[in-house]
């Protein structure tokens, strides 16, 4: 027995895996309590993804050898896959009872507990393991994610560039490290970074899915680089996987029968891309259609029981991989498969480029097109996407809808504030609540010019990212060197209450969107609360959001077509506070009767795109 246990190590050891597990197999057959056979088998089955057997296996070892610190640690692994971690919370803190110097296993607790919500927690589990292990890259970067989620983003930077000394080759803290300089504001030295790290790792899609994203915050980089980097990651990373041939469909091609549409997203929680998912799904005609709701994170909270609630068939695919996904979403015969993602975090294009629907749109959840010739189509409208001029930066075929690409659902139905904050304060307050990355120096220097402008005016920004020191200090100096002195500028935190985030407007006469990045949500909360727009229309898509939002209201005097008519205007409302106090009065009723607040009109209109679609794919 010990000498067919050894020949199984042995091969298990060089690799052999198919070799070892037969022999593992044999030796369980005669000694189903041998406790490393059962170990080292269970890993083995774990990395075939057959986790129940994985721990059934791992428990029988521990059953005989209940001191083995090892074995508890990789029964944690197992137990977190299945998502049961509330158990594997219980296994790993056995393992480091057992074992208080073992790094891997508080490593591995600090992920459990950070998946739990005890960020706290997490922290100091992942403290201990670089404690025991100095040299424990993943550690360092996980424990950087901590800082990040808690806004302390100079603490997340120390982590992530530890990391990457310690293992060069990990390619996740180069990943979040861009992220944090893009959330310091630092957008040209998040794109040098991740442009550095994909030379590093070109194979890797999500770090050059995150590179795409952050192209669009700088005004340096025009849409037709932009859409060629898009065609790249396309060509580099969807063309290898497309099935070739491409996959016989059998769903039934009657043009006129009710279509089964599927919903692929990381949001279905509260987002702020709910904000115009959950209209859709609640307006859309049962009888014309059958919705598939795919979940591929594991986010979950009160909105996702609204989602589950509302859709009829909830399918999580966040234990299948790309090509389980792409075959589990053929299985359910869709017709037609939309992303809700692009390549925002948690995105999982790749399903698509393994075309799991017969017809596949990219819609919402980021703002240009996904660079696969798999995705067929892309809805939009004529505001955001004029005909003719941005057709050639995408793929896809463009879907302009005529009443907007966007129906929205506040998360609270608070009321305005029926008084003007410049009334009570004397001075006009301009404001954004927008995440700072999109508040580029350029984007600086226009408020600043506003700022002089318009004698007496403050200026209040909102983001999570002003919680940090050092971002905080950055943005003081962009307005300094403008020359506006601190007491005209207010920069906040982020507001975790939901209620109190929206009451915030109530501080507001006068709102100021970004470019090139606008605002979507904002934008719309923003006039949900009855306070005016300002925007500044660019050439594609994420420049031109906020400019649809406003034609939708009827709003188009809002948007401006130069730097200095974005001046004109916001300081022409400056100095007209009877218009504004109408305008408070009435921006909430105009959105509520208004193609933006019209969940079933919306819904309609995209069915009607959709049989369009089908009807052409039959």
């Amino acid at each position: 027995m010990t000498n067919l246990f050894d020949t199984a190590l042995d091969h298990h050891r060089q690799g052999k895996l198919r070799e070892a597990e037969t022999l593992y197999r044999a030796v369980l057959a005669e000694n189903p309590d041998h406790a490393f056979a059962n170990n080292n088998y269970a890993i083995l089955l774990r990395a075939q993804r057959r986790r129940e057997e994985a721990v059934a296996c791992f428990l029988r070892a521990i059953a005989v050898t209940p001191e083995d610190a090892n074995i508890y640690n990789n029964l944690t692994c197992a137990l977190s896959d299945l998502g049961r971690n509330t158990q594997a919370a219980r296994v790993a803190m056995m393992a480091t009872a057992l074992r208080p110097d073992y790094a891997e296993a508080w490593f591995n607790l600090g992920n459990i507990l950070r998946d739990l919500g005890g960020a706290d927690q997490a922290r100091q589990a992942y403290r201990r393991a670089i404690r025991l292990r100095p040299d424990m890259a993943e550690a360092w970067s996980n424990l950087g994610d901590i800082h990040k989620s808690a806004a302390e983003l100079t603490q997340a930077l120390d982590c992530y560039r530890t990391a990457m000394r310690l293992q060069p080759q990990l390619p996740q803290p180069y990943v979040n490290l861009g992220e944090v300089l893009k959330e310091q504001g630092r957008v040209n030295d998040a794109i040098t970074l991740l442009q550095h790290a994909l030379e590093q790792h070109p194979a890797l899609p999500l770090l050059h899915s995150n590179l795409l994203f952050a192209l669009h915050y700088t005004p340096h980089v025009p849409p037709e680089v932009i859409f060629r980097a898009h065609k790249h990651w396309g060509e580099r990373h969807a063309v290898p996987v497309a099935p070739n041939p491409p996959p016989a469909f059998a769903n039934d091609r009657d043009p006129g029968r009710r279509l089964r549409i599927g919903y692929v997203s990381p949001d279905f929680c509260g987002h702020a891309v709910s904000c115009f998912l959950e209209p859709l799904l609640r307006g859309h005609d049962r009888s014309q259609v059958e919705i598939f709701c795919y979940p591929i994170s594991r986010r979950k909270d009160a909105v996702t029981d609204r989602f589950r609630a509302i859709t009829g068939h909830w399918f999580p695919l966040t234990d299948l991989t790309d090509e389980e996904a792409a075959e589990r979403i053929r299985a359910d015969r869709i017709d037609i498969l939309v992303d809700v993602a692009g390549h925002t975090c948690d995105c999982r294009p790749l399903i698509f480029a393994r075309r799991a629907a017969p017809i596949q749109v990219s819609w919402l959840g980021y703002p240009d097109g996904t660079g696969m010739a798999a995705m067929d189509y892309r809805l939009t409208d004529a505001i955001a996407d004029p005909p003719g001029v941005t057709d050639r930066w995408h793929v896809e075929k463009l879907v302009r809808l005529d009443n907007g690409f966007l129906c929205f659902r506040p998360a609270l139905n608070t009321a305005p504030a029926p008084a003007l904050p410049a009334r009570r304060n004397g001075f006009v307050t301009f404001g954004s609540f927008n995440n700072n990355a999109k508040i580029t120096p350029e984007v600086v220097a226009l408020w600043s010019a506003l700022l002089r402008r318009v004698p007496g005016s403050r200026l209040i920004l909102k983001s999570k990212p002003f919680a940090d020191p050092a971002t905080l200090g950055r943005y003081q100096g962009l307005f300094s060197t403008q020359g506006i002195t601190p007491d005209r500028v207010d920069l906040l935190p982020q507001i975790p209450d939901q209620g109190d985030h929206l009451r915030a407007y109530d501080r507001l006469d006068i709102a100021l969107d970004p470019f090139p990045y606008n605002g979507t949500t904002t934008s719309c909360e923003t006039l949900w609360m009855g306070v005016p727009v300002v925007t500044l229309l660019g050439t594609h898509h994420v420049a031109r959001v906020t400019a649809s939002l406003l034609h939708r209201l009827g709003l188009d005097e809002l948007v401006a077509g130069s730097p200095d008519a974005y001046l004109d205007i916001a300081a022409g409302l400056a100095g007209d506070l009877d218009r504004l106090e109408t305008l408070r009065r009435t921006l909430r009723p105009r959105m509520q009767s208004s193609p933006l607040c019209n969940p079933y009109g919306f819904a309609a209109e995209v069915e009607a795109a959709y049989r369009r679609m089908w009807q052409d794919w039959v």
